[in-house]
């Protein structure tokens, strides 16, 4: 595979279309949720599972992931793990609520596969332009969730809603076939996962900086997949927004993920550490759960600020990851561990939230867990932004 500056921009379209995979079957879900939940009779709580189970694949799936590249190879594990993401996609919305909420862990497990190994991907064949190419690939995964919260809606009033999130299928064939080229040549000239070597799990499990990667994705997880879930409905309630413009407010927040996640690269390298463009991101998701709770009306306000900040969280995480493993054998324990401990905080906002919500009624009190993480991400920055090397 190539390095440094010679790397294949086939391999590169193909990265970026396992990327436009990894979130937009999830947030597919959130326009057409009370459709969802009229015809198959959801409560609050299980709804929210339809969020929170794939971030909890994300966490539980993690070491298979890395499993399956060691096993296969990086690139023909991404080529099945989009195969299974077409395959469940296309299948569980003609399922009743429990084969449903089955296909939907099918589906967060397939994903975590390019969850684990994209970054690995990325640090070990784009060399000196890895921190680059970690922004734009990063921004690939909100691209994929803004094109899916943006058409989901209009496609669900053509075909219906099981239609409208099928069709999301035809996206994880593409990246599928982009991936035949490199998963072939990695056959002929194995390459995978680094095995582990002897202390560096140990390096990491007393890494201040590791633990703090760690946690600020998982609290990046908490508000992003809460929000994801629970915006539209929320602005329903007590903005009084209708269906269309709920969805238009989800659309804007996805699609402005995409610039976010493009600033943090521009950004990320001016001064001497990154404390400071990570604390940013941890006040800007505090304004805007702050904001939806108690001031819904401005709610055009926290969307465009909440899109923007979102996209900067995710790039963030991944970059920092990159930026900070010694090399791409830490980077693959890196994300391994950031992920299963990550995403199994991530996996309770969606689900508290319904939970909170569903038993008081205020929409108030169930956005507490997100304040707490909002602020949360604030001190872990300040940690994980350190110019320090993570396995040396």
């Amino acid at each position: 595979m190539a390095r440094a500056t010679g790397f294949g921009y086939g391999l590169l379209a193909a990265i970026l279309l396992v990327g436009l995979n990894l979130r937009g079957s999830i947030a597919a879900v959130s326009p057409v949720l009370p459709d969802i939940r009229a015809d198959l009779h959801m409560s609050s709580a299980t709804a929210g599972l339809l969020t929170s189970l794939p971030v909890l694949c994300f966490a539980l799936g993690a070491p298979g992931a890395a499993w399956l590249g060691r096993r296969l190879g990086i690139y023909r594990a991404l080529l099945v793990g989009c195969l299974v993401i077409a395959l469940a996609t296309a299948v569980r919305p003609y399922a009743g609520v429990w084969l449903l909420l089955a296909a939907t862990v099918v589906l967060g497990l397939a994903m975590t596969v390019g969850n684990v190994l994209m970054p690995v991907a990325v640090k070990r064949d784009f060399g000196s332009a890895a921190g680059r190419i970690t922004g734009v690939s990063t921004a690939s995964l909100s691209t994929g969730a803004a094109l899916a919260a943006a058409l989901t809606a209009p496609l669900a009033g053509w075909l219906g809603w099981q239609d409208a999130l099928a069709v999301w299928a035809v996206m994880a064939v593409v990246a599928a076939a982009a991936l035949a080229g490199p998963a072939a040549r990695e056959h002929r000239s194995p390459v995978s996962v680094a095995p582990r070597r002897h202390g560096e799990g140990a390096r990491l499990r007393t890494s201040p900086v590791a633990w703090a990667i760690t946690a600020f994705l998982g609290l990046q997880s908490v508000t992003y997949y809460a929000v994801t879930a629970w915006m539209p409905t929320l602005l329903r309630d007590i903005a009084d927004l209708s269906l269309a413009d709920a969805g238009v407010a989800m659309s804007l927040f996805q699609v402005l993920g995409i610039p976010g996640t493009l600033l943090v690269p521009a950004l990320i390298h001016r001064g001497r550490d990154q404390r400071a463009l990570g604390v940013v991101i941890g006040a800007g998701w505090l304004v805007v759960v702050l904001g939806l709770a108690l001031a819904p009306g401005l709610w055009l306000v926290w969307c465009m600020v909440g899109g923007i900040v979102q996209g900067m969280g995710i790039s963030y995480a991944f970059t920092i990851l990159v930026l900070r493993s010694a090399d791409d054998h830490v980077a693959a324990r890196l994300s391994a561990m950031m992920q299963l401990l990550g995403y199994s905080v991530g996996a309770s906002g969606p689900f508290l939230v319904g939970l909170i919500q569903g038993a008081t009624g205020s929409w108030t009190l169930a956005m507490v867990p997100l304040w707490i993480a909002a602020a949360g991400l604030v001190v872990a920055a300040m940690v994980a932004g350190r110019d320090r090397l993570v396995g040396v």
